[in-house]
């Protein structure tokens, strides 16, 4: 099994990787017009996690199926919903092979899914399964936008945690960038398999505002799947290190700051 499941992360899932009231029905707003999408558009999203992105989708009445290996992190859809409309979900690691007959779909996505495979090449093979001939393939990341000039204050805790930890012999930030496949090699490997594909900035928006504390805070608590298998001992003192440096370093460590960023999109037809 190659696909990290999320299923510890359950219970703080939303509060940490949230956006905010109105982001994911932009999000919509922005894959139906590159697509061209209609009422008889048959979607899939791959690792549709607890619905952050596809509940939009669901709540608008599309014709929508997610899939994710965590039965904890979809039971979190349903509520969100409100009774306004019913989850079809099925669980499966994506890179294996998904629960679908050939061409089942016209649109397959995954957003934010990438960092999370170690053979990404099955995933995109397996979503080319599903597709229709000249459906879309949207394989959707975050970044900052390139003229943002300065990071909010909390993203330095990033920084600071992993050199603590290399400090500690760990190299997190290795680890942590050797699954990413560049856009330039995603564009690459599409390409190698006759797919018609571009790369654009689908949204951007603004981030829920994060305090220097919260973040560290959510290091101490093992919010972040790098930190999930460090050894007990050197996640006690990698987590007294970076209070230290909190206490030290940070003016203002509770003051929440916002970040812009925009959701990148890979769109591929084969």
């Amino acid at each position: 099994m190659t696909t990290v499941n999320y299923d510890r992360a359950v219970s703080y899932y939303d509060e940490s990787r949230g956006l905010r009231a109105g982001v994911s029905q932009r999000f919509r707003e922005a894959v139906l017009a590159l697509t061209g999408a209609s009422e008889r558009t048959r979607f899939l999203e791959l690792a549709i996690g607890t619905g952050v992105i596809g509940a939009a989708f669901i709540a608008a009445g599309d014709r929508y199926i997610g899939v994710d290996i965590s039965r904890g992190m979809m039971r979190r859809i349903a509520p969100k919903l409100k009774r306004r409309a019913e989850p079809r979900l099925a669980q499966a690691d994506i890179t294996i092979a998904l629960p679908f007959a050939d061409a089942s779909f016209d649109i397959v996505q995954a957003i934010r899914v990438f960092h999370m495979l170690a053979d990404w090449r099955a995933c995109i093979d397996e979503a080319r399964r599903v597709l229709r001939p000249g459906g879309h393939l949207l394989i959707v990341e975050r970044h900052a936008p390139p003229d943002d000039a300065e990071p909010p204050p909390w993203a330095l805790v990033q920084t600071q945690w992993d050199a603590i930890l290399q400090g500690l012999g760990v190299d997190s930030a290795g680890a942590r960038n050797a699954l990413y496949p560049s856009e330039a090699t995603l564009l690459g490997y599409l390409r190698a398999i006759s797919a018609d594909t571009r790369a654009l900035d689908l949204l951007t928006y603004v981030e829920l505002p994060v305090s220097c504390r919260t973040m560290v805070e959510r290091r101490a608590g093992r919010m972040f799947r790098n930190d999930w298998a460090l050894p007990e001992p050197i996640h006690r003192q990698a987590t007294r290190l970076l209070y230290d440096w909190l206490e030290r370093e940070c003016q203002d460590a509770d003051a929440p700051a916002e970040r812009r960023m925009v959701f990148r999109a890979i769109a591929a037809r084969f």
